[in-house]
């Protein structure tokens, strides 16, 4: 028997109706495309609920669009897997041998050995409202000129946003153009995403929904001048189901092939795998390719069965409480997950 279309509504609903309870001034957007169709809710619990077209920063969730780029670049045969950041920058800039033998998987798998946060983030002109706002192109290049890994590559999984941002760098590199542009023309103009992108134009700026603490208070937006690959990305919960359909091979034949790449397991993570950009997991016999971000004010999740022709997104302009910070919990992780599960465990039509 084929489950009423209202029924992913309903499980939407379940699923954040704690978030929204918990949260109660935060704007959440939801969506879900599941059997080709979308689904799409927002939700408010003291004032107004968001419109769909609100746009949201993305945060950590940037990473899963730096991992896509990679896969595009090796798709057009612009870049390889197993290129190092020696074939990409130049030896005047990143002088040490170890750091050059880095490659571009190993950045987007956090397999590299590079730090969590650049070493040299700290400055008297930092200011923890922004805290990577100050971090330059040229502070950016101090830390690629000094960087000499304590052993060479590959290392063990640790997650590394400057890892992400020195991808970034080095994809602008091949695609010659700098990181908002390559995906811009090489994945959201096909995918008609006008709505994502890593500056807030002035077209976008009366739908941006600012971040905020988990009580409410306004966050200032968080900048990423250097490594825009590891957070800068702005985008709606609409423009995130067009991805998550491209993911799912709905759009262009040869955008499915490169995406289907970044979910390929690559490096084991603890209780997880690693693909190019993505965290990996099994729910029930299907393998997940998900992300969660707690970054700047907002909190986000997406994630993908692709044998079950299913995606979620679920993005939010509250940061998560000190409660859930302490345990480890990013806020809207377990209802993404969940909706992921009760989605693929229907019967099929």
């Amino acid at each position: 028997m084929t489950p009423p279309p209202s029924i992913a509504v309903d499980f939407i609903e379940e699923e954040t109706r704690r978030y929204v309870r918990s949260y109660r001034s935060a704007a959440l957007c939801a969506g879900v495309t599941w059997r080709g169709e979308w689904h799409v809710q927002t939700y408010r619990k003291q004032g107004n609920a968001p419109a769909y077209e609100a746009l949201f920063g993305l945060g950590g969730l940037t990473q899963v669009f730096t991992g896509a780029l990679l896969a595009l670049l090796v798709d057009k045969g612009q870049a390889r897997l197993d290129m190092t950041l020696g074939e990409v920058i130049p030896r005047a800039l990143l002088p040490d041998a170890d750091a050059g033998r880095i490659t571009l998987e190993q950045l987007a798998t956090h397999t590299s050995g590079m730090p969590h946060l650049p070493p040299n983030l700290d400055a008297p002109e930092s200011r923890p409202e922004d805290p990577f706002g100050h971090y330059s192109a040229q502070r950016f290049g101090d830390f690629l000129r000094g960087y000499h890994p304590t052993a060479p590559p590959p290392r063990p999984f640790s997650e590394s946003l400057l890892g992400m941002g020195v991808l970034g760098h080095a994809l602008s590199r091949r695609a010659g153009v700098n990181y908002g542009h390559a995906l811009r023309d090489w994945l959201f103009k096909p995918l008609k995403m006008s709505d994502t992108s890593t500056r807030v134009t002035e077209e976008l700026a009366p739908r941006l929904l600012p971040g905020h603490t988990a009580r409410g208070r306004p966050v200032p937006p968080w900048t990423f001048p250097a490594l825009p690959g590891a957070g800068a990305l702005h985008s709606t919960v609409l423009d995130q189901l067009r991805f998550l359909d491209a993911c799912l091979g709905r759009e262009d034949a040869g955008l499915a092939r490169a995406l289907a790449m970044t979910w390929v397991p690559r490096a084991e993570a603890g209780r997880v795998r690693m693909g190019l950009g993505w965290s990996l997991s099994q729910v029930r016999g299907h393998t997940v390719a998900w992300c969660s971000s707690v970054m700047g004010g907002y909190v986000g999740f997406i994630g993908l069965a692709p044998t079950a022709a299913t995606g979620v997104v679920l993005l939010a302009d509250h940061g998560w409480s000190l409660f859930a910070a302490l345990r480890g919990r990013v806020p809207l992780e377990g209802p993404g997950f969940a909706l992921l599960s009760r989605l693929i465990a229907q019967p099929p039509e």
